[in-house]
């Protein structure tokens, strides 16, 4: 066999990963399901050295190391890792299918040893499909104006008797408009009408439809309630499993929020 002679050896490390996770799966992070598909991010800060690369489901970061070429073979000291430190990675995540909304992002990476960071993305209301347990369809809008209120955060509690409660959450497209699937609600118990429920909402009132918003930067938001003039941060109703059920503020076609 001919023997092959390296000259150079190319040294990169793994500085650290984006694990991209559906919203809508699951109640906690640590249960959500990681997006089938690629995320792409338009990217605004990064380190020079750095290089991206895209898998389903999970974006890997990569740096040169100090000394990013060897003679011949590296060693085993020479393919340990060495940190570059910790370093902003910011940008605006997108699914180029568009099934989930895209989002903005600015984390802190590149720990040691490379631990990876959770992301949450939400599908779009054109991926959002109910089943037989129902769910809630809603427009959010300012309540100064009445324009549309992009990209907030819904997060609705249901009270299901003997199970403890259940957390939906969803976000509101460049429209204002949300669907939020109650995918894991059982049936209604016998001898009961219906499970009380209750929903909050997080945004910014400064968002813009054409800018995608970083949700970390969400705070709470007042909620115009249904039957009153009066706003609160959590409001009640009745759920009952199969309804697609719209909630409105007194007097409105949409859901009314503004600052706490």
């Amino acid at each position: 066999m001919r023997a092959i002679k390296v000259l150079e050896s190319t040294i990169l490390h793994g500085s650290d990963q984006i694990f991209w996770l559906d919203g809508q799966s699951a109640e906690s992070i640590s249960r959500m399901r990681r997006i089938g598909g690629r995320i792409l991010t338009e990217v605004t800060e990064k380190p020079l050295d750095l290089t991206i690369r895209e898998g389903a489901g999970k974006t890997v970061l990569w740096r040169q190391s100090t000394d990013s070429f060897v003679s011949e073979r590296p060693d085993t000291a020479e393919k340990t890792f060495t940190s570059a430190g910790t370093y902003t990675f910011a940008g605006v995540a997108y699914d180029p299918k568009a099934q989930f909304l895209p989002r903005a992002l600015s984390l802190t990476v590149g720990n040691v040893p490379p631990s990876g960071h959770p992301v949450v993305l939400y599908p779009a209301p054109v991926a959002v499909r109910f089943n037989s347990a129902g769910g809630l369809r809603l427009t959010l809008a300012r309540d100064s104006d009445d324009s549309p209120l992009a990209w907030a955060i819904a997060e609705v509690s249901v009270t299901v008797p003997g199970l403890g409660t259940q957390t939906y959450r969803g976000q509101a497209d460049q429209h204002g408009d949300l669907l939020l699937p109650f995918l894991r609600l059982p049936p209604l118990p016998e001898g009961v009408s219906h499970y009380s429920a209750s929903i909050s909402i997080t945004g910014r009132m400064d968002t813009s439809g054409e800018i995608p918003a970083d949700p970390d930067t969400f705070g709470a938001l007042d909620i115009g309630e249904p039957d009153s003039t009066s706003f609160n941060q959590t409001i009640g109703f009745s759920v009952v499993p199969g309804d697609i059920s719209t909630l409105r503020s007194d007097g409105r076609n949409f859901l009314a929020l503004k600052p706490v």
